[in-house]
């Protein structure tokens, strides 16, 4: 491990740290999605919580690298990023289409 990727390190953690209460809220609103319901959430918090995932992954994958140093770890690098830039997009999609078509019983139910 070298210096760059000591520091890659401490930012996953701080990201992770920062953002975990966002994915817990990210997960219930999956758990909800997959029910075709709905789960209160904002764009920011389905952000911070992708980004939660995505620190994860880069530093699990910095871990498994340390057991392999002569693999090169950009490829799989790239996929994560690819993969967490395809579910935003696709927690995003879901969110807004839901409320959209569902837009009078969000309001009354954030009435409550």
């Amino acid at each position: 491990m070298n210096n760059k990727d000591i520091l890659d390190f401490i930012n996953a953690n701080f990201t992770m740290r920062s953002n975990v209460n966002c994915y817990n809220k990210l997960n219930c609103f999956v758990d909800a999605m997959r029910n075709n319901q709905y789960y209160p959430i904002t764009d920011e918090e389905i952000h911070r919580g992708v980004e939660y995932k995505k620190a994860e992954l880069k530093s699990q994958l910095k871990q498994v690298g340390l057991f392999f140093p002569n693999e090169d770890l950009h490829p799989a690098e790239e996929l994560i990023e690819i993969l967490c830039d395809q579910s935003l997009q696709r927690f995003l999609g879901f969110k807004h289409s839901y409320e959209s078509l569902n837009n009078n019983v969000i309001f009354k139910n954030k009435s409550k």
